[in-house]
């Protein structure tokens, strides 16, 4: 077997097959603008009937005088349980790229190294993929941040439904109160992401023009970026928060009659349910204030919450969501997310990847933990990915390298 450069239609034909296919690993991805200056391989291993067994795509950039650095973004398309192919794929990478002076090759796979389940449990473990890489050279080179390498991810096969009821209590609670109070979902198109990100900016370290980008390029069958709106309408706000706010004035009314007629012999569980009451009695009360200030205010309906995904013939993933911090109450974005899976879960969709979560985030002390415990309210498992690795191509230019920027020449 050999490795070979692939033709776009080649190469996209069997990314768009294979069981690792994803968004780094595409032809879109290698578009987008802070790819513009690299030079861009996408290669293939074929055997001698010119059958594709491996492929990736590489973008080379010149770091340094003599030093070329490769990436493979988010990790070869290839079976890695297969240890044989890895092995021979790896070699023949080598050769192949050492004859276009590569000096090393960074990737970040994206096979499933753990997965655990919401209580935190191990329910999947394939360390042993790893430890092949290892010994086939590959060097752990630790995260560069906190932050990526794990994803909040749904698999169903069943139904939506099915779906909901692995949702926890809060989170289907936040979504019952917020179709309660009308949220209506809307799709945008790229007229409309200036809109969506005034709303997530805070949330991100990307510009404008890099989603524009972004939605410019992902816009295809095989892979393409929507943006959906949660709208509010505010007489339905007004009319809905007077009716919450009544039924829920009237069941704090009939508990305090029951504490006045026990005279005393009051049950712990009865005053916890006054507690609760009284709380979401002051809610509903700031929310219709809230709406009658809206409503005289607004005539037409208003975005309070967005979200963008990205959806290929595999998966649906959530790149980014926000809302209107005025309107935080309503939980518009847990309803947008709900609504989302619906309508792709009834198009074929089964994978639905939350997004992303920081390392540590079971740790209630961190600043993060809110994130984590958002996401995993939707019932899906954590996945954890390995760690980037790092291949030489070229040791010895690669150890004068690290010599020269005080490197750590190898990391396990």
């Amino acid at each position: 077997m050999k490795i070979i450069e692939l033709t776009n239609t080649q190469y996209r034909n069997f990314s768009n097959a294979h069981s690792y296919r994803n968004f780094g690993q595409s032809i879109e991805f290698s578009m987008i603008q802070v790819n513009f200056d690299k030079k861009k391989l996408f290669l293939g291993l074929i055997d001698e009937k010119n059958n594709i067994h491996a492929a990736t795509l590489i973008l080379i950039t010149n770091i340094s005088p003599g030093i070329k650095e490769a990436i493979s973004p988010d990790g070869f398309l290839i079976d890695y349980a297969d240890f044989d192919l890895v092995k021979v794929f790896t070699m023949e990478i080598k050769k192949y790229l050492y004859k276009h002076k590569v000096t090393y090759l960074i990737t970040n796979p994206m096979y499933k190294h753990k997965v655990y389940n919401k209580k935190g449990n191990v329910i999947q473990n394939n360390e042993y993929i790893l430890n092949n890489l290892y010994s086939l050279d590959y060097n752990n080179i630790e995260y560069s941040n906190d932050f990526e390498k794990y994803d909040v991810i749904i698999e169903n096969n069943d139904s939506y439904h099915d779906i909901y009821r692995h949702f926890n209590r809060n989170t289907k609670r936040n979504i019952k109160e917020a179709m309660k109070y009308g949220i209506s979902l809307s799709k945008g198109n790229i007229k409309d992401i200036e809109k969506a990100y005034n709303i997530f900016k805070k949330k991100t370290s990307n510009s404008l023009s890099y989603y524009q980008n972004l939605m410019s390029i992902y816009n295809n069958r095989d892979n393409k970026m929507e943006i959906f709106f949660a709208k509010l309408n505010p007489h339905t706000f007004l009319v809905k928060s007077k009716e919450i706010y009544e039924k829920e004035k009237k069941k704090n009314e009939n508990i305090h009659k029951m504490i006045n007629d026990r005279r005393g012999n009051v049950t712990e569980k009865i005053i916890n349910k006054k507690i609760d009451s009284d709380k979401l009695l002051e809610k509903c009360y700031e929310n219709l204030n809230k709406a009658i200030q809206i409503n005289s205010k607004y005539s037409e309906d208003i975005i309070v919450g967005t979200s963008l995904v990205i959806r290929n013939n595999k998966e649906i993933y959530f790149l980014i969501d926000g809302y209107q911090e005025l309107y935080r109450t309503i939980h518009s974005t847990h309803i947008l997310k709900w609504a989302i899976i619906k309508k792709y879960f009834n198009m074929g969709y089964r994978i639905f990847n939350l997004g992303e979560i920081y390392k540590n985030y079971y740790d209630k002390s961190s600043k993060y933990y809110g994130q984590y415990m958002y996401k995993i309210g939707f019932g899906g498992n954590i996945v954890e990915y390995p760690p980037n690795l790092l291949l030489i191509i070229n040791k010895p230019l690669y150890k004068a390298y690290c010599k020269i920027k005080n490197f750590n020449f190898l990391k396990k």
